[in-house]
Formats: structure tokens, C-alpha cells, sequence
């Protein structure tokens, strides 16, 4: 099994620079391309015009606490939103955070434990990556299925075939011509249409 390097697209938010520096030194290296924002507005106008894998938000932000910008981020397909808050809310903010699937992160902090929730969060995309691969294959073998019956029912319909003659006829044609059967129902359907 051969190792693929993927690269993360991160955008940090935070309204203090310290943070910005100290998580953009941590993401170092080619594996992270990372965008910064000091303000939820500002991050969400970043959201629409880039897909992101992590969003971490620095709690409070000069305009919103930032639980909101999480759970919207996390609304997005694949995008894992993770927000640091202080200890003190830290309870209150998981109980609301972790049920809509954010990564909530106390703060003070150490690194290690930042590195560790970051490797969770991208084990969390990995998973979420595998799932929207699967979905959009489900999603193919469905449409494929909808256009042979189309098919099927087209032959039936104008060429008195059994609903077993033109599964066979289909499978056949597919077969005889090296094509598939998609391609063949297709072809059946187009040549009807006309």
C-alpha cells in the first residue's frame, strides 16, 4: 500500500496574532496551506470562496464568540471545525459544539495537545473524504440503475419485449459492443427520444 501526501487547505481565526504565529508554526511544511482571518465576517467571506478541510477557530472573536462560524463551517461538505475556548467555558461550550461535530479545545493549551487534536481532525477528514467517495459511487450506481430501467421500459414499451428480453438485450449490446450497459441504455433511450 503506497503513502499518498495530501495537502490541507486551513484557514485559523483568531483575533489575536499570537495565535495566528504560534498554529502557523505548527503547520509548517508543505502538508498545510493555511489563511488567516481576524474576524468571523471575514472568515466566512473566505468560506465561500475556498473549500476548506480545517477551520479553527480562536474563541472570542472581535464580532462573535465564534461557536457559530464552527457549526456553519462544519455544515460545509468535508470541512472539520475545531474551536479553542477557555477552560472556564470550555464544559458549556463542548456540550453545544461536539453535537454538531466541532473539535472544542481548551485553552491554556500545550502543543502537544494542540498537534494531537489536529491529528484527530484530519483523521476526522480522512473519514469524511472516504465517505463523500463512497456517496458519490452510490450516487452513480443509482443514476445507472435509473437509465437501464429507463431503458428497459423504452424496449418494452415499443418493442413488446419481456422486462427479462430487454434486461438481456441491454447486457448483450453491452457485452457484443465492449461498452456499458449505462452507455448502451443511453443509446436506447436517445434513439427513442428522437
Amino acid at each position: 500500500m503506497s503513502f499518498v501526501e495530501r495537502h490541507y487547505r486551513i484557514l485559523l481565526v483568531s483575533s489575536g496574532e499570537k495565535f495566528i504565529r504560534e498554529m502557523s508554526a505548527l503547520l509548517q511544511g508543505g502538508l498545510y496551506q493555511t489563511d488567516n482571518s481576524q474576524s468571523a465576517s471575514d472568515a466566512r467571506c473566505k468560506m465561500l470562496e475556498k473549500q476548506y478541510d480545517i477551520v479553527i477557530v480562536n474563541a472570542p472573536l472581535i464580532d462573535e464568540f465564534g461557536s457559530r462560524l464552527c457549526i456553519d463551517a462544519s455544515q460545509n461538505n468535508g470541512t472539520i471545525a475545531g474551536i479553542f475556548a477557555a477552560n472556564d467555558t470550555f464544559e458549556e461550550i463542548y456540550a453545544k459544539e461536539s453535537l454538531q461535530g466541532v473539535f472544542v479545545i481548551p485553552k491554556p493549551t500545550s502543543r502537544m495537545l494542540v498537534s494531537q487534536a489536529l491529528s484527530l481532525m484530519i483523521c476526522a477528514r480522512e473519514r469524511l473524504r472516504n465517505a463523500e467517495k463512497k456517496a458519490v459511487k452510490a450516487e452513480s450506481k443509482l443514476d445507472e440503475i435509473r437509465i437501464v430501467n429507463k431503458a428497459k421500459w423504452m424496449l418494452i414499451d415499443h418493442e413488446g419485449f419481456s422486462e427479462a428480453e430487454a434486461h438481456r438485450y441491454i447486457e448483450k449490446s453491452a457485452m457484443d459492443a465492449g461498452i456499458t450497459k449505462r452507455l448502451v441504455a443511453q443509446l436506447i433511450i436517445d434513439s427513442y427520444l428522437k
